[in-house]
Formats: structure tokens, C-alpha cells, sequence
């Protein structure tokens, strides 16, 4: 149903009659606008008691136009509800609880697991702070409330406004699609946040990734379990030859490394755990990974993770999956390994060097992201496939990484390690 002239949404998800007074009559009349407020209402119920309001207004214009206004007539009362229950009423009578609506949502658009389990906490948080459940209820004053209750939690600025309003903006958003409310009184809600204050760049420097890679190379490692072991060994090498991220290799099965087409390469695939975007996507093997023998042992994994031992777990769960410990682990280590500028995180930073090396390197952007699992820049990036041979052409342009002679060990691996 469409909206009469004169009315639209209100600043608190409802509707209001809003006319604007002719220039001339302005100071006549002593407003710019006027604006009489009709609530929270379905489309319909704000036609039908938005009509009198209008010709009120109207009456009031055509007075001043004609230089009286000693009319007393008041505007119209609002009643939200005729002399019958309305439709809405009888709607919001059985209408569905927050929760519901986002039980909803995940049924339909099927979320990632580590995004159902970040959202739901918000959700009850959002309850939790309006002490009931009833979105219908909830105005956009609400939703101001709780943001500056969650900033003087001490809640940051840049998390209630990518998580917390994020999450509650869409939730509420798919109700309204899907009519299950009228307006999303989260929509225009922000938070303002300072600019970062950045005195570097977010990339690992030379010093950083030569430290790592060195550590990695260690033959003692400590009580650590023989997968961790590999973890360190090899994660920092494939993020820095590949720029994935480290949640990716973390996951890998030893049958996600194979030969193709000549070239070896690794396939990460949502089937082993999780992709940010959802796809699939080929990265041919840096020939220093495959003269290091990451094609050997990957052979000796078969169909297990390389990188963790699911036995070993207490269970797991779809958001809380076995291989994000093994990158909670690596973060802590390279931590302890004395990269601990705050600036840099300790497992990104390789995708923002590999960017950085990429471009030094010569490596057309389209191809680079491809390789990263970035999304494609247009909507003509998208058509065709990647042939295997061409990503391998542009992976050898990267330069080999090196690192000295490794920590505890009589040798470096096979390969020649040149300047970084």
C-alpha cells in the first residue's frame, strides 16, 4: 500500500503528516512546517488518521492566505485504533518476539557459524537492556539508549557500530522484508569513531617476517602437540608465500594439496571448515614451499587436518571450530616471539604483506586478489575461470623469503633462501 502525500516515516521508525508552509505565509503562520506525528501504525491506519490531519493543515493555509487565523478549531486527535480492532492490532496481538525474528533470519540466509554465534549474544543483550522482547515496541530513542549504554560499559566506539548495531540493523531489517514489522527503528543509527590512528602500516616489515619464519624453522618447539608443531612449521610460511588468511590454512586437509595440471596446489574450499566469502577458490604453491616438502607432508595427512587432531578436541563446536584455536595459538607465539607491535595483528599481517610484495612484484591487481580471495572489483572480474598456469605464472614473480640460519638447527631446509 502506498503512503498518502504528506505523510512519511518518522525519525522514530513511525509515521507523521508533514506540510510545508508557503514562503510567503511563513511568518503569517510562524512555521516553516507542519508536522503532526500519527505513531507507530501499519500503512493503512496512517492513511486513515493522517486525512483529517491534512485537510486541517490545509484549512490553515488557505486561513492565512486569506489573512484570518482566529479560527480556534484544534487539529484532529490521533486514535491509533477505529472503532474495530484494526489488522495491525490483531498483527501485534501474535506478533514474533526478537529472538524469533532472528531465529528467522538464520533459517533464511543460513549465516556463517562464527556470525550466528557473535549476533545471538547481541540479541539477548538488546532484551536484556529493554527488558522485554517485543520488537514492535522498540523506537529508535531505544536503540540510541542502548548504544551509549554499551559506550559507558566501555564498549568500544568501533564495535558497537560493527557488531552490536551492525547485527541488530540487518536482523530487523529482514523483520520488515519479511512484514513481520512495520519499520526498523535501528535504521540511521550510528556511532561516530575517531580516526585510527595508524604511526605504521598494517603489514608485517621485513625484520617481523624474517623473525617468524626463522622461529618456525626451530626443531624444539617445546611440550607442544606434533600438529602444532607442524602449525608453526608451516602456516607462517604458506600465509607469506599465499597471503590467505591464517583461519584457512589452519582448516586445510592433506587432500586439499594436490598436483594439478603440473602445478601443485592448494584448494581452500569451505568443505574443510569455513571461507570468508563462501567460495572456493585454487592457489597454486610457491615453488620454495614445494622444495621445502609441503607436498609430502600434506600426502602423509590423506583426508585429516594437517594442523590439528580433531580426537584431541573436547568437541567443538560449528562457531568455536577446532582449527581457530590453532590460530588463537599462533597469534600468542608470534606475540612471544617479540612481534608485538599493537599496530600489526600477529596472523594478518601477512595478507597485508603479500599485498605489499604482490605489487612490488609486478602482479596484476585482478590476479593478486583472486589469489587472496578478495572480491572481485566489477562485475566483469567475475566472469570466466582462473587457469591454473596463470596463477602460477604470477606466483612465481614473488621473491623467495630469507631468513638466515634457523633457530636450533644444523641446517635450513632444502631450498635457497635469498633476500627478502
Amino acid at each position: 500500500m502506498r503512503l498518502m502525500t504528506h505523510v512519511r516515516v518518522s525519525s522514530d521508525g513511525g509515521f507523521e503528516v508533514r506540510i510545508v508552509v508557503p514562503a510567503a505565509l511563513r511568518t503569517t503562520i510562524g512555521k516553516t512546517n507542519l508536522t503532526r506525528r500519527l505513531g507507530r501504525v501499519s500503512k493503512s491506519d496512517a492513511n486513515r488518521l493522517a486525512a483529517p490531519v491534512i485537510q486541517h493543515f490545509r484549512d490553515l493555509i488557505e486561513r492565512a492566505k486569506a489573512g484570518r487565523l482566529d479560527d480556534p478549531s484544534p487539529v484532529p486527535a490521533i486514535s491509533a485504533s477505529p472503532a474495530k480492532p484494526s489488522n495491525t492490532l490483531r498483527r501485534q496481538a501474535s506478533s514474533p518476539n526478537l529472538m524469533a525474528i532472528f531465529e528467522g533470519y538464520l533459517r533464511e540466509r543460513q549465516p556463517s557459524p562464527a556470525t550466528v554465534k557473535r549476533w545471538r549474544p547481541v540479541i539477548v543483550h538488546l532484551v536484556g537492556h529493554l527488558g522485554h522482547d517485543e520488537p514492535r515496541r522498540i523506537s529508535a530513542d531505544d536503540i540510541i539508549g542502548w548504544k551509549e549504554a554499551l559506550a559507558r560499559q566501555g564498549v568500544s566506539g568501533r564495535t558497537i557500530r560493527e557488531v552490536y548495531l551492525a547485527s541488530i540493523k540487518v536482523v530487523l531489517a529482514w523483520g520488515v522484508e519479511n512484514r513481520k514489522l512495520e519499520a526498523n527503528p535501528a535504521a540511521g543509527v550510528s556511532v561516530r569513531v575517531p580516526k585510527r590512528h595508524r604511526p605504521r602500516g598494517p603489514s608485517f616489515t621485513s625484520a617481523e617476517a624474517r623473525t617468524i619464519l626463522s622461529a618456525s624453522l626451530c626443531r624444539d618447539h617445546g611440550k607442544i602437540s606434533p600438529e602444532h608443531a607442524l602449525a608453526r612449521r608451516w602456516i607462517p610460511w604458506i600465509c607469506a608465500y599465499t597471503g590467505a588468511r591464517v583461519g584457512e590454512i589452519a582448516q586445510m586437509r592433506g587432500c586439499d594439496i594436490a598436483e594439478v595440471e603440473g602445478f601443485w596446489v592448494m584448494r581452500i574450499t569451505p568443505e574443510a571448515g569455513s571461507t570468508k566469502s563462501g567460495q572456493a577458490r585454487m592457489v597454486p604453491l610457491h615453488p620454495h614451499l614445494v622444495e621445502q616438502g609441503l607436498p609430502r607432508i600434506a600426502q602423509r595427512a590423506g583426508e585429516w587436518p594437517m594442523f590439528f587432531d580433531p580426537a584431541r578436541g573436547r568437541g567443538g563446536s560449528a562457531g568455536n571450530a577446532h582449527y581457530r584455536k590453532v590460530g588463537e595459538r599462533l597469534a600468542a607465539w608470534v606475540r612471544e616471539l617479540g612481534v608485538d607491535d599493537p599496530h600489526v595483528q600477529p596472523n594478518h599481517g601477512w595478507r597485508h604483506l603479500y599485498k605489499t610484495l604482490a605489487r612490488r612484484a609486478g602482479m596484476e591487481p585482478e590476479v593478486r586478489d583472486a589469489i587472496q580471495g578478495h572480491a572481485p572489483r566489477s562485475v566483469g572480474e567475475t566472469y570466466g575461470e582462473w587457469p591454473v598456469d596463470v596463477l602460477a605464472r604470477a606466483v612465481s614473480l614473488l621473491p623467495r623469503f630469507s631468513v638466515g640460519e634457523p633457530l636450533n638447527s644444523a641446517s635450513p631446509p632444502a631450498g635457497t633462501l635469498t633476500t627478502l
